[in-house]
């Protein structure tokens, strides 16, 4: 292969969306350090990619390519079966433009509805009800505002573009692990399955903290964070049809049984009880009526919202 564009496009198709353990880099590097014309190919090539946004333009750069070949290459290329190469860069690099190209999209659920979102970059959010969530996707950057409500994240891992979720209070930067972001009306909670993130105050520059696998930890309407001795599957429940609470304030609870109840429950200013408990989502209504039995609350009807009273 006499052609360092030839060479480049495959150094490109093999390595851009390589890992920092990916078994290649060591022989990358050494190509890139045997000819300064290998860097500026490959630099070129990067270029081009960082405005691809149809498989029109990966059809021109392998159009490109064959022209810049001479008779002699066209031959062996055809002889040698590189022609095949060349179409795979050209498909890889479609892929490539499909699985990493722009993306904007507006998710909703109803109260008590639940959804599960497949994106093309192999990310699967799953929605709670009452939620809404915007998705922007950028060549360096996937970018989610989680506006109201609670989900599942289980993010493809891509170091090179971070995966952000923006969420008011605070901001997630992850590049490839499952996780639960829940927006209350007064603070942000982050539970992780597995993999780590960052979690940034934006109210307090640089308070920050580092979760792993099993760890919680909330953002208070006040901005700071903290970590919470809660058990982060916990967060998970509402996917497998339960709510579960560990002496969860009124606040939360309110907030969670809202989301599969046609009238909002708010919680009164004084109302200070702590709840633990499993709640059957299709048995939501049946639990906030037995509420007043386990703890020190009334309920009260205000409006067409249930109001939780201290007693």
């Amino acid at each position: 292969m006499n052609s360092i564009r030839e060479q480049a496009a495959l150094w490109f198709a093999r390595m851009y969306n390589a890992d920092a353990e990916h078994p290649g880099h060591a022989e990358f590097d050494n190509w890139l350090a045997t000819d300064p014309r290998h860097v500026a190919e490959y630099r070129a090539l990067a270029e081009l990619w960082g405005d691809f946004a149809s498989t029109q333009r990966t059809e021109a750069l392998a159009k490109a390519m064959e022209r810049s070949n001479a008779q002699r290459q066209r031959r062996r290329l055809l002889q040698g079966g590189m022609l095949a190469v060349l179409l795979g860069v050209g498909c890889a690099l479609g892929w490539h433009a499909h699985r990493y190209g722009p993306l904007e999209l507006d998710l909703h659920t109803s109260i008590g509805e639940q959804q599960t979102q497949h994106l093309r970059d192999g990310t699967e959010i799953i929605l709670d009800g009452d939620t809404h969530l915007h998705l922007r996707y950028e060549h360096g950057q996937r970018q989610a505002e989680l506006l109201h409500g609670e989900a599942i994240f289980h993010v493809a891992r891509q170091p090179q573009r971070p995966f952000i979720i923006d969420s008011g209070l605070a901001r997630v930067r992850v590049l490839g692990t499952r996780f639960v972001v829940n927006r209350l009306p007064d603070r942000l909670r982050v539970s992780v399955e597995e993999g780590r993130v960052q979690v940034d105050s934006l109210a307090h520059s640089g308070e920050s903290l580092v979760l792993g696998d099993g760890e919680v930890a909330e953002v208070g309407a006040d901005g700071h964070l903290q970590r919470l001795p809660h058990a982060a599957t916990d967060a998970f429940t509402f996917q497998s049809g339960r709510l579960v609470f560990d002496q969860a304030d009124l606040t939360e609870v309110a907030a969670s049984l809202s989301r599969y109840r046609q009238s909002p429950v708010r919680a009164a200013p004084g109302a200070s009880a702590r709840v633990s408990a499993v709640v059957q989502l299709a048995n939501v209504e049946g639990f906030l009526q037995s509420l007043p039995q386990v703890v020190p609350v009334r309920l009260r009807d205000d409006a067409g919202t249930t109001v939780l009273l201290p007693r």
